[in-house]
């Protein structure tokens, strides 16, 4: 935790102008990075975490028409049905309880109206078996590599009734690490967002890495990545480990309501974005594992959810 707060503050250090674009131009051709996408000349971003969450330019990511688009550039690590109530991503098993912190179905009726944010740390609930009837549960794991886009996006509309912040470890998420560390995603710090699409239950998770604590959402103040940790939580207490990272603090929202392709937050440089969410029985994903894809390309859809062109 103290390296990647400490990695924080180096990368926004200020870069003198005549080096910033060698150091850019080093930082893409050490991780495939395509500069050209960025919307701003190289020499107008101050410091290593501005280049980090460049924008792009206007147009180059076009939203598709599909039920659902990618939130996000990198690559698909794992897309389907969740199994049993069973998470499997990188290789490993997660209960919806542990990763999502809670029965997932509760998200998809309006909330009470709160807007504050819980000041304990809540321990997480029990979790049923089975989705709304004629549903099924998908999800589908994304890892974003340093040299992508880290801006997130909404892959579909939808209205986000809660956030629930999971403090914990700070691991690498790179693919291999996965293998060798269980429960490494549901180990890491992370900001679960759920609540509900037309179809149902539906939730972003944007999980923090090595170095890559700092997740922001634009709608919320939730900070991530402190050096100066709150031991109340049992993620910390346990050191992740025997609690499972299954305590949280949590803040509901009346609802708001984002459309498809959307900005929500970003990463300051790669991590890992999951998607879970219930959707017709018939829906297909058009990724598969290893794929890599951008942002706003199509994910998935259902033939029954598609227009009638008659």
């Amino acid at each position: 935790m103290f390296l990647s707060e400490l990695w924080g503050f180096v990368t926004s250090l200020y870069l003198p102008i005549f080096l910033r674009t060698p150091i850019y131009q080093l930082w893409g051709y050490i991780f495939r990075c395509n500069l050209d996408e960025a919307k701003y000349p190289l020499e107008e971003y101050s410091s290593l975490q501005e280049f980090f969450i460049r924008p792009l330019k206007d147009g180059l990511r076009p939203i598709a028409p599909e039920m659902m688009a990618s939130p996000v550039d990198g690559t698909v690590l794992t897309c389907g049905l969740v199994k049993n109530s069973i998470e499997k991503v990188k290789g490993q098993s997660y209960t919806l309880t542990n990763f999502l912190g809670s029965e997932y179905r509760q998200t998809t009726t309006s909330l009470p109206s709160n807007n504050t944010e819980t000041t304990e740390p809540v321990a997480n609930e029990p979790v049923p078996n089975e989705p709304a009837s004629n549903k099924k549960l998908f999800q589908v794991v994304i890892y974003l590599a340093p040299g992508d886009y880290h801006r997130i996006h909404s892959p579909s509309s939808w209205t986000i009734h809660k956030r629930r912040h999971f403090p914990g470890t700070l691991l690498p998420v790179a693919p291999l690490v996965g293998k060798v560390i269980p429960q490494l995603l549901a180990l890491n710090e992370r900001v679960v967002l759920s609540g509900a699409w037309e179809e149902g239950f539906f939730s972003l998770t944007a999980v923090g890495a090595y170095n890559v604590g700092s997740i922001k959402m634009h709608f919320d103040d939730v900070r991530t990545n402190n050096i100066i940790r709150n031991w109340r939580c049992g993620n910390l207490r346990y050191f992740s480990w025997k609690g499972l990272g299954t305590h949280f603090y949590e803040r509901n929202f009346e609802g708001i309501n984002v459309e498809k392709g959307e900005e929500l937050g970003l990463f300051r440089l790669g991590s890992t974005v999951v998607l879970i969410f219930e959707a017709p029985e018939d829906f297909q994903f058009h990724v598969k594992p290893h794929d890599k894809i951008k942002m706003g390309q199509k994910l998935g859809s259902a033939q029954s959810s598609q227009p009638d062109s008659s």
